[in-house]
């Protein structure tokens, strides 16, 4: 953290980002060292303990974590994330609406809900936490509709038959 401290945040500050946002940015994705392949020190220590193989389980692991990488840049583009000038009320309304925002991504990538998903629902989901994870009050919303639809759709869609 600290070599990725003193190269990027100057470079994110210089840009206009708080610097608390700046180094929130780099701290998040300095963590990432351990869960990313080349280095992966945690996946390759979980391939160790499971037997399995190393740079596979790396893989995974990247895929798995997907809605974390976008973490970073919603401190970047959501300060309220942070509290940074602005109310409790929207610091508690960013917080949860991300957090269902990173929970859909990770949804999407899996391909799985409450029941699995065709690729036309995973990439509207996708979609979906997209808007979730803006600030604007309005994404939001329409975040929210198309989590709320995708819930019914998943309830009283029917499980497929084998014969």
């Amino acid at each position: 953290f600290l070599i990725t401290a003193t190269m990027a945040a100057p470079a994110l500050i210089q840009l206009g980002i708080p610097a608390i946002a700046a180094h929130m940015f780099v701290f998040y994705y300095a963590m990432f060292a351990n869960l990313t392949p080349p280095v992966a020190l945690a996946s390759f220590a979980a391939a160790g303990v499971s037997g399995g193989d190393p740079m596979k389980t790396g893989v995974q692991s990247v895929k798995l974590a997907l809605a974390g990488f976008i973490v970073p840049y919603m401190f970047v583009y959501n300060t309220a994330l942070l509290s940074i000038d602005t109310t409790a009320a929207i610091t508690i309304r960013v917080i949860i609406t991300s957090m269902l925002g990173v929970f859909m991504i990770g949804a999407a990538t899996e391909g799985f809900f409450i029941k699995k998903m065709n690729l036309f629902l995973r990439v509207i989901v996708f979609a979906a936490a997209l808007f979730m994870i803006s600030e604007s009050v309005y994404q939001d919303f329409i975040g929210l509709a198309i989590l709320i639809a995708l819930i019914i759709i998943q309830k009283i869609k029917k499980p497929a038959t084998t014969a």
